[in-house]
This record gives structure tokens, C-alpha cells and sequence, in this order.
């Protein structure tokens, strides 16, 4: 079984997903970690060929990943724009939503490696509400991150213990 960790750009997946691997002892991926080394390309170096062309080498690292076990796997905050990126994930894993408020991501990002918030952090607002409900659609758990990141992995070990 798998953690998969999905929410918007800046949301905590890979900072929170590092800590509660090292709690579980269980492997992390950062899915665009991977999937920048699976294609060696950067994904700005993706996205300026196209989005199409990024979106489709994410699912091609996503389909690989879901093959892996005892992951905490932190995804890219679009992933979830594809059901069969999301059909990949839950075969072999607990897709766990880090939902945090946009105005609070953008007090804390450093949006120059973020293709789409790259020009305009405002328009993280935009994506939030083009991708908040295929969050919610395809979460195992919801977890509000709103505290101190021991928090809420704790919060999420506690969920996924009972």
C-alpha cells in the first residue's frame, strides 16, 4: 500500500510526505522528481514544448509509480486533471487530499519553478477552483493543512491507523 499525497502547488505534499515516510518508514517520491528524471527534462523544459506534452509523460510517470509499494508518493498539483492518472494511484494506494487555502500557500511559495503560477500568483486562485472538486472527488482522506507540519502528519497517521 501506497500514501499518495495530492493537492494544489504549495499545498505541503513533498515537505509533509518526506516527514511521514521517516514516521513509517516507507520510501518517498516526489512524482515530479521522477518524472524528471524518467524523461531527463526539467519540467519548465516540458511545459515550454507544451502542457499536452507534460501532462502526457506525467501519466506515463504516474502509471509507473502506482507499481511501486510502501511509497509516500507527493504529486504534481495537476495530476488529478486526468482520472487515469487518478485510476493508477488508488490501485495500489491511499490517495490523502492536503487541502490548504490559496491565500495561505501564497504567503509561503517560491513560484519561478512553478510553470503555471510562474507570470501570476493569483492565478493559483484560478486552478483552486478548476481543481478543488476533483480533489475531494478522488480522496481516500481529507487533511486540512492548517497547522504546524508534525500536526498534520500526525493527523494523517492517526486517520489512516483506525
Amino acid at each position: 500500500m501506497n500514501y499518495i499525497l495530492t493537492g494544489m502547488p504549495g499545498s505541503g505534499k513533498t515537505t509533509i510526505g518526506k516527514l511521514l515516510a521517516d514516521k513509517l518508514n516507507y520510501d518517498f517520491i516526489d512524482s515530479d522528481h521522477y518524472l524528471e528524471s524518467l524523461f531527463d527534462e526539467t519540467i519548465p523544459q516540458m511545459f515550454a514544448k507544451s502542457e499536452a506534452y507534460f501532462r502526457k509523460h506525467e501519466t506515463l510517470a504516474i502509471k509507473a509509480l502506482s507499481e511501486f509499494d510502501r511509497t509516500v508518493i507527493s504529486t504534481g498539483g495537476g495530476v488529478v486533471l486526468f482520472e487515469e492518472n487518478m485510476q493508477f494511484l488508488k490501485k495500489n494506494g491511499l490517495i490523502i487530499f492536503l487541502d490548504r487555502s490559496p491565500d495561505a500557500i501564497i504567503q509561503d511559495i517560491e513560484n519561478s519553478s512553478r510553470p503555471l503560477l510562474a507570470d501570476d500568483k493569483s492565478h493559483l486562485f484560478t486552478l483552486y477552483e478548476q481543481r478543488i472538486e476533483l480533489y475531494r472527488k478522488y480522496a481516500d482522506l481529507i487533511i486540512t493543512n492548517n497547522q504546524p507540519i508534525e500536526n498534520v502528519c500526525q493527523s494523517i497517521i492517526d486517520n489512516i491507523s483506525n
